[in-house]
């Protein structure tokens, strides 16, 4: 990371930072465009973005410093912006490989987007991206750190497939996780109360890591299990965690071309029983 003062070409901006190839910070940023707005907050840590629909689901793409060319910061920083704005500025040359260049200067200053395909040297394209104040997303992550947590691990296209699978008329998902069989079960539950399902057991080629420790079954509205397709169709690998009132986060993992991970995670909150 660069000190202030050697960030010549930059002066004045607080955060700086620089990818050779945008694809996969594309398909990550159109995972997660259920809704107008995200929170962009940067740090040491590294870039979060972060799209909430109302009090059930949050995803929030995260990318650490290792993940950039290059990446400058100074303090912490976070703002509001449009999603799909971001997202047009992002396909201004559609499938075309360039790199990209993010910049902003301080409270209430714009987020620049600077994007040179490689297919024309001579050619570059700036977009400059309002912001606006946002509120602070809602932290589900410390309702998924004690010892009665589920978690499997996937991979991920493995996991895609299976979300395919299911019926698409379903209203409603329901995931079994178990450390006895069925270990992984997912069913959704259709318009006509047709019932599909699918079984995972832990031995299942598909399954990278297991640890359940206890049975937790909850249901989900489909159409929010549906929001994570595009991120899922993209993951290596998926965690799977859930506690014991069934609050659910999946974490996917998504390779970069230069094999750098881009993460990104949902939390979904499940339905009251009946």
């Amino acid at each position: 990371m660069s000190d202030a003062e050697d960030a010549s070409p930059y002066d004045g901006c607080k955060f700086v930072a620089r990818l050779d190839h945008v694809k996969t910070f594309n398909q990550a940023i159109k995972s997660i465009c259920f809704n107008d707005y995200g929170m962009l907050q940067v740090s040491e840590e590294g870039l979060r973005i972060t799209v909430e629909q109302g009090k059930s689901l949050q995803a929030t793409l995260f990318m650490p410093p290792g993940a950039f060319k290059e990446f400058h910061v100074q303090d912490f920083q976070s703002f509001g912006l449009k999603m799909n704005v971001l997202s047009e500025c992002l396909n201004l040359f559609g499938t075309a490989d360039c790199s990209l260049r993010l910049m902003y200067r301080d409270e209430g200053d714009p987020l620049n987007i600077i994007l040179y395909p490689y297919e024309d040297e001579d050619v570059s394209t700036e977009c400059i991206i309002k912001t606006m104040d946002c509120e602070e997303p809602i932290d589900y992550d410390m309702n998924l750190k004690g010892p009665d947590l589920n978690v499997i691990f996937v991979r991920g296209p493995n996991l895609s497939k299976v979300f395919h699978e299911l019926e698409k008329s379903a209203e409603e998902f329901e995931f079994i996780t178990s450390p006895d069989r069925p270990h992984f079960k997912i069913t959704t539950v259709g318009i006509m109360q047709a019932v599909f399902s699918v079984e995972v057991a832990k031995t299942s080629p598909m399954m990278m890591m297991f640890n359940c420790k206890q049975t937790v079954v909850a249901r989900y509205k489909s159409q929010q299990i549906r929001l994570t397709n595009k991120a899922m169709q993209a993951a290596t690998k998926v965690a799977i965690k859930t506690n014991s009132i069934g609050l659910l986060e999946l974490h996917l993992v998504m390779q970069g071309e230069g094999q750098e991970e881009i993460f990104v995670q949902f939390f979904i909150i499940p339905l009251l029983n009946d």
